[in-house]
């Protein structure tokens, strides 16, 4: 019998809960719920009595995103946990670790009909009967992370008008302009974008864009933005003193300039990056709490 689901409760962008469940009336029996709550980007809270049974895949939205709708070819970046849909036992998941990164295509992704024109920013739940390589039935709940800062715009301070100036193309990879004067002998570090998630914390996992610029000859000389790639994920532990002591403690979601003496980047010039936080993960023993 088909599994028709729907939505119980009124649902936000953060502190989210949905319980999905069936008709409760005398004709038919009441079907098993799933409760799921928590805040997009952070491991999700899921409840259900095990077992359940399904019969074919189907996929609900818990929380709309309100970023970029995802097309083929897109770069996707992904947090999950999966459930085993008869034990009710975790079988895998990534909030622990990096987030799946991978490309949108139908040749690579089993979920490219799921993913197709959902939008960055969302939660979704999905139910499959198992697949060849894992027959289990399960329950999944994944988050659609950004795939570049998506925090409220920052208003530069006075002594921060001198400094280079960022423009963001269409797809959020910056262009970066030096103004012509001596750069700064301290490192600065600058808030563009400032968003809400987690903070960057010492020897968890950051997944960064960023673009690396020679204040000397204004020429990027090091991004990640290349075309159809999703950012890296970096350990957050014996970086240069810029990164390190820049983006120590900075959010999620946020855009940081940061603009490094030679003696805190590579040792011969004055660098400025621009750097898009989109996950992170605590130290490994850390408490989720």
């Amino acid at each position: 019998m088909h599994l028709r689901y729907r939505l119980l409760t009124t649902i936000g962008l953060f502190g989210a809960g949905l319980i999905l469940g069936g008709c409760t009336n005398e004709e038919e029996p009441q079907e098993p719920q799933i409760e799921v709550s928590g805040d997009f980007g952070r491991r999700p809270q899921v409840a259900f009595d095990a077992p359940i049974k399904i019969t074919e895949p189907e996929t609900s939205t818990i929380i709309e995103g309100e970023g970029k709708e995802l097309e083929d070819d897109d770069p996707v970046l992904l947090s999950y946990v999966a459930y085993s849909a008869q034990s009710g036992q975790v079988i895998d998941e990534s909030y622990a670790s990096e987030p799946r990164a991978f490309t949108l295509t139908s040749e690579v992704s089993p979920l490219y009909e799921e993913l197709l024109g959902e939008s960055e920013g969302s939660r979704l739940l999905h139910l499959s009967q198992g697949t060849v390589t894992r027959p289990e039935p399960t329950i999944v709940v994944y988050d659609i992370l950004h795939t570049r800062a998506w925090g409220e715009t920052a208003d530069p301070a006075e002594d921060e008008k001198s400094l280079p100036k960022v423009e963001l193309k269409k797809d959020g990879r910056p262009k970066v302009t030096i103004p012509d004067e001596d750069p700064p002998s301290q490192l600065r570090v600058v808030t563009l974008i400032k968003g809400e998630g987690p903070q960057v914390q010492e020897g968890g996992l950051l997944t960064a864009h960023y673009t690396s610029v020679s204040w000397e000859d204004g020429k990027a000389f090091d991004s990640t933005w290349a075309e159809n790639l999703a950012p890296p994920a970096i350990p957050f532990t014996g970086l240069i003193p810029a990164w390190q002591e820049g983006l120590s403690g900075a959010t999620v979601g946020s855009q940081i300039m940061i603009i490094a003496p030679p003696e805190d980047a590579f040792g011969s010039d004055t660098v400025v990056f621009v750097i898009d936080l989109l996950a992170t993960t605590k130290p490994e023993g850390s408490s989720d709490e």
